[in-house]
């Protein structure tokens, strides 16, 4: 298949992240935003690439998709739509949904410029009114930070996806499945069939492409992306696998370490694909399967490019998600190799060091980014603290402004990546220092209180710290204040629409000794989404029968609870004692062969 270039989709007018409110970047005036024009467009899309269908078989590629074809949970299909008279799958519904629901005329309205836009490409008269509606819905809401990227993503997000999206089928499903998910999360009469009808035809569709085509394209990289994004939202890591698996085989055929680099296109799908490759490497106490030689290549391009264009914070941000994405793949290789007896003690501790000087480097880097004028120095409309806060949220100068929000955000990101490696490395050495990451714990929930508190806050942008704060509740004080406010915060980020494994519901109430949080988080189902209920019930089935030990192991989120137990005499209310048993650091020995370690 071809990808031509088309005309860019013009800025929405209403998005609230287009508008201006998160546009650090003009503000600072040290970038702009990306103008997509059909050259433009064309230079950054890589071509199709003709290979022999050996290169990513039929039969591994269908291996490497998830085979359960988006199967509706005990109801079929037409049994959902006999029973919901209206089912939001509809575009007329969904909008007239919109425009009936409380506040819903100017949700319905500030969709009209996008769904003007969407209806404007070349082949948009060709789809259904729900597929426009979502593309529409995409377009306007759904943003970087859905995508747990940065600002300097946002043209990859809001305009090259959607323009690849309308060229190539199972990517517009996936698109719009996820669009939709996010759309239905949000909304009372939202339904399950609505997005996973879109999930199912992605899917299919793709398996359909890999196996009948000799032309394998970025089209369908960022469909193996997306569907997997979607999977993490709603909990199911056994399937982000496969399709991280399928994601690393295409992305190794059609680029190579030096091509990837060619344009921002390619290096934003890069970034892309390097999150699940890491974070599948740390959870599993496995390396990450994407060869060393791109991430390092990718660091030295992104460190070049940014000293040829001094003050552009775009450049800035993504050097730093590089090396955070080189440092996290150290990370998850030392403890893979350690946790196997494959390194001496002095090994481990030159690349400990080594790991500890770069994190200082990220850090120094994000000081850089910072600047005193967008410092947040007062609130307005306070509300006064009451018994159950943790903290002080109205402190001075703790946050920025819109501007630089994403600044805010690294620096979660920062302490986040730090106390994994605190507590990583501390278990492996038997030296874990809980009483610093607690401290670290509650240096980064008082960042997320204020950030919350902050009126002027982007949509959802709580999203962009759930993977911090999850390690965060391991180390918080045990009392029924902390973890109350705990409670809360993970309810919050589930109502918006990303889903925590049921492995760390099962682990939060083992460790908070709250059997009720494997039902849900708050008590008496309080702000308890009827769809969240149904996609945990969806889900849970998918994840029974993990075919591999490494599925087995993420599914567990083998790393993040190594071998918790609990102080079987703690009472609930009272400090609880946490033991938490380190693994055996066999590897850690001083003989000079790794193949002979000592017991």
């Amino acid at each position: 298949m071809c990808l031509s270039a088309t005309p860019t989709i013009p800025e929405s007018e209403s998005s609230d992240e287009n508008k201006g409110r998160d546009s650090g970047i003009s503000k600072t005036g040290n970038a702009k935003r990306n103008e997509t024009t059909n050259e433009d467009l064309s230079r950054r899309q890589s071509p199709p690439v003709s290979r022999s269908k050996a290169s990513i078989s039929r039969k591994k590629s269908a291996q490497s998709l998830p085979r359960r074809k988006g199967r509706l949970p005990s109801e079929t299909a037409s049994e959902i739509q006999e029973r919901d008279n209206s089912p939001i799958s509809d575009g007329t519904s969904a909008m007239s949904e919109a425009q009936s629901s409380p506040g819903g005329g100017t949700e319905a309205a500030a969709l009209e410029p996008s769904l003007k836009a969407i209806s404007n490409l070349p082949g948009a008269s060709k789809l259904k009114e729900d597929v426009k509606f979502f593309l529409a819905y995409h377009r306007h809401y759904v943003t970087f930070r859905h995508y747990f990227m940065r600002q300097d993503a946002q043209s990859f997000i809001n305009n090259d996806i959607l323009l690849l999206a309308m060229q190539y089928e199972p990517l517009l499903y996936a698109v719009v499945g996820f669009s939709s998910y996010i759309y239905s999360v949000r909304h009372p009469n939202g339904k399950l069939y609505t997005f996973l009808q879109y999930y199912h035809k992605s899917v299919t569709g793709l398996l359909k492409s890999l196996s009948t085509s000799n032309v394998h394209h970025d089209a369908m990289m960022l469909t193996i992306l997306q569907l997997a994004t979607f999977e993490e939202y709603i909990g199911d890591w056994v399937s982000v696998t496969d399709h991280h698996q399928a994601a690393h085989r295409m992305l190794t055929e059609l680029y190579t370490p030096e091509k990837i680099n060619e344009n921002d296109f390619r290096r934003y799908m890069f970034l892309w694909y390097t999150r699940f490759d890491i974070m599948s490497g740390l959870l599993a106490a496995n390396e990450a399967i994407l060869s060393r030689e791109w991430y390092i290549a990718c660091e030295l391009f992104a460190v070049e490019d940014e000293a040829s264009n001094p003050g552009n914070i775009s450049k800035q941000f993504y050097t730093l998600a590089i090396r955070s994405r080189r440092v996290g793949m150290d990370m998850a290789s030392l403890i893979a190799k350690t946790s196997r007896g494959l390194i001496t003690i002095e090994e481990f501790s030159r690349q400990n060091r080594d790991i500890t000087a770069r994190l200082d480097k990220i850090q120094d880097a994000w000081g850089s980014l910072v600047h005193p004028d967008h410092l947040i120095t007062s609130f307005p409309n306070k509300v006064p603290l009451g018994p159950n806060d943790i903290v002080d949220p109205y402190v001075p100068g703790k946050i920025y402004d819109e501007s630089l929000w994403d600044v805010n955000t690294w620096l979660i990101d920062i302490i986040g990546i730090r106390m994994m490696h605190k507590y990583q490395t501390g278990l492996l050495l038997q030296q874990l220092d809980l009483a610093e990451l607690q401290a670290d714990a509650l240096k980064l929930c008082s960042l997320i209180e204020t950030m919350e508190r902050w009126p002027g806050k982007p949509k959802d942008s709580i999203l962009q710290a759930q993977s911090s704060f999850a390690l965060a509740a391991l180390f918080i004080p045990s009392d029924e204040k902390h973890i109350m406010w705990s409670r809360r915060t993970l309810a919050k980020v589930e109502q918006l629409g990303f889903i925590y494994p049921s492995t760390f519901r099962s682990k939060m109430a083992d460790l908070w000794q709250l059997p009720e949080l494997n039902h849900w988080w708050l008590p008496n189902e309080e702000g308890y989404p009827r769809l969240v209920n149904e996609i945990r019930d969806w889900t849970r089935e998918r994840e029974l029968k993990p075919r591999d030990t490494f599925r087995e192991d993420i599914r567990d989120l083998k790393t993040m609870f190594w071998r918790m137990t609990m102080d079987d005499d703690s009472s609930h209310g009272s400090s609880a004692s946490n033991i938490l048993t380190p693994p055996t650091a066999v590897g850690l020995y001083l003989a000079t062969s790794p193949s002979e370690p000592t017991p």
